[in-house]
């Protein structure tokens, strides 16, 4: 992807590192410049910008599963104060990195059912999620939420689980065909003792007598025997400062070749695998040409599509939307993740996409400048407003121009509806 000015090369970084712009905010990327959207999205604590504490660090709750319409009420409320706080926040790219990372786990609440332990897998992914890898993965691996859905909290000596062994090397640091069956074994041995007690509110705690401190070999390195050997043995690898690189770049990105993960991967080693540095690197790529374009995730065009169009969405409409659109926060469908772009292109996606995009026009008010443009057939207004300062592309403008406006309750709605759903949006 190549760009013609400062405004396509900003409005670029703010669909793949934001959660939308509200009108008027390009315009101050714009003349921040590439290099400062760069240090404000990727440093902003050096511009100023005050640190977040934790979206449910003020909510004083007491959960009990036993109580369906008071624990249904505190997910809603959960749920809303995350998804209030993608859309307020002024560090953006802290939870672009925290959903990249909860993709990354794919932890569920599905299986975890115990709403405190999910809020503080989630604050974790968010709250080191942008430091250095090894603590991020050190933490995760005794996470109450992680040692839960992956069966860690059952793994004895006797009895070792390698469901968390497995997939700690396969999706976490180091990808397949960089590991044999004898390393899973070897991590799988030496996590072996963590326990979660639902009586103490989910706390994990180590129990000795459930370990095996047998001295293992993992990754080629000797004498892994613990949580923390483990880490270290996993995070040294050559593999895992490329495999890292490769999934945050591409999530950034789209596809990138070869040459430019590795590219990555040496950054992010010779930065002692600090995200931070990896993150200013993806992005710095990007601007210089080196992304492709890729199909927007439910999730981040929906919060974005509100925040061009200023639509006012309640938290039970916004999760009625993104379960139609196939991906709820904290319900990936399995250990992988969220499904990619073959799904978000599917017929079923398509049509649900449109089906909320309507309804977010009909939800925008009256006097928003992007329903104000769609009504005055301004398209290159609205298109700069929905971050394509670009313009459309012929066949949506033609779709534009060819459509009936006679059938919408209020002029304009039927035109913003169009532009929110097509290709032009689903690409970003």
């Amino acid at each position: 992807m190549q760009f013609d000015s400062t405004r396509e090369a900003v409005a670029f970084l703010a669909r793949r590192a934001t959660w939308g712009l509200a009108p008027g905010a390009l315009d101050e990327l714009e003349a921040l410049g590439v290099a400062g959207t760069i240090d404000r999205l990727v440093d902003p604590s050096a511009v100023g910008i005050a640190e977040e504490a934790s979206a449910w660090a003020d909510w004083d709750f007491t959960y009990d599963r036993s109580d369906r319409e008071a624990s249904r009420a505190q997910t809603l409320e959960a749920f809303d104060r995350w998804m209030t706080r993608l859309q307020t926040t002024d560090r953006p790219l802290d939870h672009q990195l925290a959903w990249f990372w909860h993709d990354h786990f794919a932890v569920s609440f599905q299986v975890v059912r115990y709403l405190p332990a999910m809020l503080d897998h989630l604050e974790l992914c968010r709250a080191l999620g942008r430091g250095d890898v090894r603590e991020l993965i050190r933490k995760v691996t005794t996470d109450p939420a992680m040692l839960v859905f992956l069966d860690g909290a059952t793994s004895t000596g006797e009895s070792p689980n390698e469901n968390f062994g497995r997939e700690l090397l396969e999706l976490y640091t180091v990808g397949i065909n960089n590991f044999t069956e004898a390393d899973v074994r070897a991590a799988t041995v030496a996590l072996t003792g963590w326990v979660v007690r639902p009586r103490s509110g989910y706390q994990a705690r180590f129990v000795p007598r459930r370990h095996d401190d047998t001295p293992q070999t993992l990754l080629g390195v000797d004498g892994v025997h613990d949580v923390d050997t483990t880490i270290a043995a996993v995070t040294s690898s050559p593999a895992c400062p490329v495999f890292i690189a490769s999934k945050l770049g591409r999530y950034l990105l789209g596809n990138i070749d070869t040459t430019t993960i590795f590219d990555l991967g040496s950054v992010f080693e010779a930065a002692d695998l600090d995200v931070s540095a990896l993150a200013r690197a993806i992005l710095t790529t990007g601007v210089a040409g080196h992304a492709s374009p890729t199909v927007a995730a439910p999730l981040p065009w929906l919060l974005q599509s509100i925040a061009s169009t200023g639509a006012r969405v309640e938290t039970a409409a916004l999760i009625r939307a993104l379960r139609l659109l196939g991906q709820l926060p904290a319900n990936p469908p399995n250990v992988g993740g969220y499904p990619g772009a073959s799904t978000w292109l599917g017929s079923s996606a398509t049509a649900a996409r449109f089906s909320v995009a309507t309804d977010l026009a009909r939800r925008t008010p009256a006097d928003a400048p992007a329903l104000v443009a769609a009504r005055e057939g301004d398209w290159a207004r609205l298109a700069d407003l929905l971050l394509r300062p670009g313009g459309f592309s012929a066949p949506t403008l033609a779709a534009l121009a060819d459509l009936d406006r006679s059938v919408t309750v209020r002029p304009g709605e039927g035109a913003l509806a169009l532009a929110l759903a097509s290709p032009d949006l689903l690409i970003a």
